[in-house]
């Protein structure tokens, strides 16, 4: 089956291994998303989350498969989403899939696709994969990840620990920065963050709409979490703890919770030469 189709009104071919779609059909909107999942819709709304349909696949004397097709609206904002929980990642569904205990998700294009059996077993895994790939074949191709990622220094990062979001609620879920949002983070910001080496250390990168709200937020970010640090690159704010800021035209590079001055430094040197290159190979904003 071919890759043409940018909506998705069904979820794969009937019949896969016996399993069929039932009359059920649910379709949730950015308004009505928590009739359908209570609290965690926060999650898709922190992107630009446009629609989730829900279909519901029976086989008489087998459990049933749920499959939830989510619209993010772009082909970032899925992989955003994808990686916001994400433990792992294999290649060879979508664009990149993850499999835990009968629930395998995965992302292509502007979709965010989860397809879950109800009970775990052999015969459902294979059912789960043969449905994700389906579905995968529906949807048409698009770029890799967000660009920025291309920032991240590969030595000693943990590729799982990737996320990309744009609000400083996504942040401070995976890291608590502070209550305020002193990073000026917005809709029309784009952030990515991972881990590194031992401890972990962290390495935030984050893209503004202009070098004078990339400005603003840096300073907001000094005088809001490194007031004593008299505009110096790297200071250590504990025993054993730097933090390391740096304004990068339209991009602020931060690096928390390094075990040495040095480290710090590299960590920013190195996450600005790979922005640079970025910008060189993409046109990214700098």
């Amino acid at each position: 089956m071919g890759k043409a189709r940018s909506d998705i009104d069904h979820p794969a071919p009937t019949g896969i291994m016996g399993w069929s779609v039932s009359d059920t059909v649910g379709a949730y909107d950015r308004e009505t998303i928590f009739d359908y999942i209570d609290g965690a819709g926060e999650v898709y709304r922190a992107y630009d989350f446009r629609q989730v349909k829900v279909w519901r696949l029976v086989k008489e004397s087998a459990p049933d498969i749920l499959v939830e097709i989510f619209d993010m609206g772009s082909a970032e904002d899925a992989y955003g989403v994808f990686s916001h929980s994400r433990e792992d990642e294999s290649s060879g569904i979508g664009q990149g899939y993850e499999f835990r205990g009968g629930l395998l998700c995965f992302w292509q294009g502007r979709f965010f696709v989860c397809v879950l059996a109800e009970e775990a077993n052999d015969t459902t895994r294979e059912a789960v994969f043969a449905l994700a790939t389906g579905i995968a074949e529906r949807i048409p191709d698009s770029d890799g990840p967000p660009a920025l990622i291309g920032c991240l220094p590969a030595a000693d990062l943990h590729p799982e620990s990737i996320r990309f979001f744009h609000l400083s609620s996504s942040l401070n879920f995976h890291y608590f920065l502070a209550e305020q949002n002193i990073l000026n983070l917005s809709r029309d910001t784009r952030a990515v963050l991972a881990e590194y080496g031992t401890g972990p250390t962290c390495l935030l990168c984050v893209e503004y709409q202009s070098t004078d709200l990339a400005n603003s937020a840096y300073r907001s970010f000094v005088s809001g979490y490194l007031p004593e640090s008299n505009d110096r690159e790297v200071i250590e704010i504990a025993p054993d703890k730097w933090v390391g800021v740096r304004l990068q035209a339209e991009h602020v590079i931060v690096v928390l919770e390094a075990s040495t001055e040095a480290r710090a430094s590299e960590l920013l040197e190195s996450c600005a030469n790979h922005l640079k290159d970025v910008v060189q190979q993409t046109g990214l904003s700098q």
